[in-house]
């Protein structure tokens, strides 16, 4: 499977990146790395607002490519995405995945589905996803990083 497979099944649509809509994104993740930090908050907010950095995060690799998840089950589409852009491993998606559906969870349905400890490693990973795009898009879009 590729993005250009996920394409041809109309699970992704062509996109023009653009170095504002890079820096746009980039800023959100920022933002909500910043908030996914603050202890006063609450288990299922801060496991949240992490997974949210990461979403964006996987959004503009996906853009960088030149794609858009569909409308239609976007968020899993751009988590699992991250295989094909830069190259996280299976082991991290599947807790990103995870981490989509509990935060889905605790958003609609039920309180109190995170623990402080879940909520500190999706931080970590998000943390860590920025630097892998961070390094990825200077090696294969540095274009986009530049305002």
């Amino acid at each position: 499977m590729s993005l250009r497979n996920w394409l041809e099944n109309r699970w992704l649509v062509e996109h023009q990146p653009s170095p504002e809509e890079t820096a746009d994104l980039l800023a959100v993740v920022e933002r909500d790395l910043q908030d996914a930090a603050v202890d006063r908050l609450s288990a299922d907010w801060r496991l949240g607002i992490a997974y949210n950095a990461a979403l964006q995060l996987s959004i503009l690799a996906l853009a960088a490519e030149g794609y858009r998840p569909e409308r239609q089950r976007s968020h899993e589409r751009a988590v699992q995405s991250l295989r094909y852009t830069v190259g996280l491993g299976q082991d991290e998606v599947d807790m990103l995945d995870l981490v989509r559906r509990k935060r889905h969870l605790s958003n609609y349905e039920r309180a109190g589905t995170a623990s402080y400890g879940e909520a500190e490693e999706v931080y970590g990973l998000a943390v860590e996803l920025r630097r892998t795009v961070m390094e990825w898009l200077g090696d294969n879009h540095p274009a986009l990083l530049r305002l």
